[in-house]
């Protein structure tokens, strides 16, 4: 057997070591569930193409728009009464996107009479100093909408270097206008130009589809579930520090044990605790942000994938209000007499997060996943929903947005409880953690107690006692160490 590529080995360490540790959704899966006269033409070059963009939009719901924003922009919304403005910073502080909704009383008021009002503010200029429109187009068509982008050089003041103002403006209902406002450094205007107009390009501002009405719905529908729930309801969906052992097999045909194909196993805790917990240092010396409770999930988890082993350690912690979210995933792929480790580690204050990846064949990388939304669950949640929703859910659709370490973004996940009608005693809980991933199925118990999880490839989760495990995976000659 040839020994895999470094690139092959990374892709194993991010897909089964993901795999192992993740959720019961989501392990193992190998199956695909304004004008002017005078006003010159652009002396600038066309954007550069090839912007790598997010693989899902965003929604300003407020504004009715969705748009897909460059991968790894940063974002933050502010909303008031029914309004909302969204700020986003393009990868590598190229520049900024401000998209804002202005209203008026002038049921007349024209695209062309905005753009030529802001440019003339922009074009006069204080210090005896004036803006230079450097490019504009009064008919830009976007996903069958008609508007304006202007671009204006601002010079610097005092030393400091010149800026580009941009804005691109279409009319999205009467007296309603989006403006989509974008600022650079003069130096950084090419490279942030092209985030900029890639993004825009993306836009739409058209009527919400059953879709959007549907997820809007089910995001609504998780919120309020979650407003709901006390630390009660945590703690009933929690192990308690004891050690909850799940096997991973596609039975057989025949319907023995022995026969049946053996995948993995892992043990998974889960618990309330607090956050000095993560760290090594003697509660002696814990700090004051050392003791804010919170609650953790950990997981020990095996894979076996052909001649390919993957062995996990996970440790999940979120804040009891969930504000504050840390973890890390630490993995050992092993071929042959191949080994290679790597670490992931991942923190979220508020809306804002970062994950470092730190292979041990390649360099470290670090990203900011975008959170799309509100609806947002952190980790510990990601493990603990199911039981939750089991064990106190009305029928119907939940959705919810969740970091997917397997696509490395924040995904749109979706969780349909149902009582099926040959067993309506038992909850039904078919979960679906991206667009392009297959869905699972999870049944429990009328106590909200897990049964059996079963993937779309055909494994199926089950919980098992330790000692029939140790037994079974013995008398198959698998590793247990």
């Amino acid at each position: 057997m040839p020994h895999p590529s470094k690139t092959q080995t990374r892709c194993l360490l991010l897909t089964l070591g993901t795999l192992c540790m993740l959720s019961p959704s989501s392990f193992a899966q190998t199956s695909p569930p304004p004008a002017l006269s005078n006003t010159p033409k652009s002396t600038i070059l066309p954007p550069p193409t090839g912007i790598d963009l997010e693989s899902s939009p965003i929604r300003i719901d407020a504004m009715n728009l969705n748009i897909i924003l460059p991968k790894g922009s940063v974002t933050q919304t502010t909303s008031f009464s029914t309004n909302a403005t969204m700020g986003i910073g393009f990868p590598g502080q190229a520049g900024v996107m401000t998209i804002k909704e202005q209203k008026t009383t002038d049921p007349n008021l024209t695209v062309a009479q905005v753009a030529d009002n802001i440019v003339g503010q922009l074009t006069r200029f204080a210090n005896s100093k004036t803006g230079v429109l450097i490019s504009r187009n009064p008919n830009l068509k976007i996903n069958f909408r008609t508007g304006e982008r202007f671009y204006v050089r601002i010079p610097g003041v005092n030393g400091k270097p010149d800026t580009v103002r941009g804005m691109t403006i279409f009319q999205s209902q009467p007296r309603k206008f989006v403006i989509f406002d974008f600022t650079s450094l003069y130096s950084e205007f090419d490279k942030a130009r092209a985030y900029y107009e890639t993004s825009v390009g993306t836009m739409d501002l058209g009527n919400p589809t059953e879709n959007d009405v549907r997820r809007s719905a089910a995001i609504k529908s998780m919120l309020a579930f979650l407003d709901l729930r006390s630390v009660e309801h945590y703690q009933d969906a929690m192990t308690g520090k004891q050690d909850r052992w799940e096997r991973l097999y596609k039975p057989a045909i025949s319907g023995d044990e022995m026969d049946a194909t053996e995948y993995g196993y892992r043990k998974i805790k889960s618990w309330g605790g607090f956050k000095g917990e993560l760290s090594t240092k003697p509660r002696s010396s814990w700090s004051a942000d050392d003791r804010k409770l919170g609650y953790f999930v950990q997981i020990d988890a095996m894979a076996l994938e052909n001649d390919v082993r993957v062995d996990t350690r996970a440790t999940f912690y979120m804040s009891e209000d969930s504000k504050e979210e840390s973890w890390t995933i630490k993995m050992s792929l092993r071929q042959n007499d191949i080994q290679r480790t790597s670490t992931i580690t991942g923190a979220r204050a508020g809306t804002s997060m970062a994950i470092m990846l730190d292979p041990s064949d390649g360099p470290s990388t670090k990203s900011h996943p975008l959170i799309q939304g509100d609806g947002y669950l952190s980790q510990v949640q990601t493990y603990l929903i199911g039981a939750m929703l089991a064990q106190n859910a009305q029928t119907g659709d939940y959705a919810s947005y969740a970091y997917n370490s397997a696509q490395g973004a924040i995904t749109l996940r979706w969780d349909i409880v149902e009582h099926p009608e040959d067993t309506p005693d038992l909850t039904r809980i078919t979960t679906k953690t991206a667009n392009n991933t297959p869905p699972t199925v999870s049944l429990y118990d009328g106590n909200g107690k897990l049964l059996r999880v079963r993937l779309a490839n055909g494994r199926l989760w089950e919980p098992i006692e330790l000692d029939r495990l140790i037994k079974l995976w013995k008398k198959k000659g698998l590793p247990l160490e």
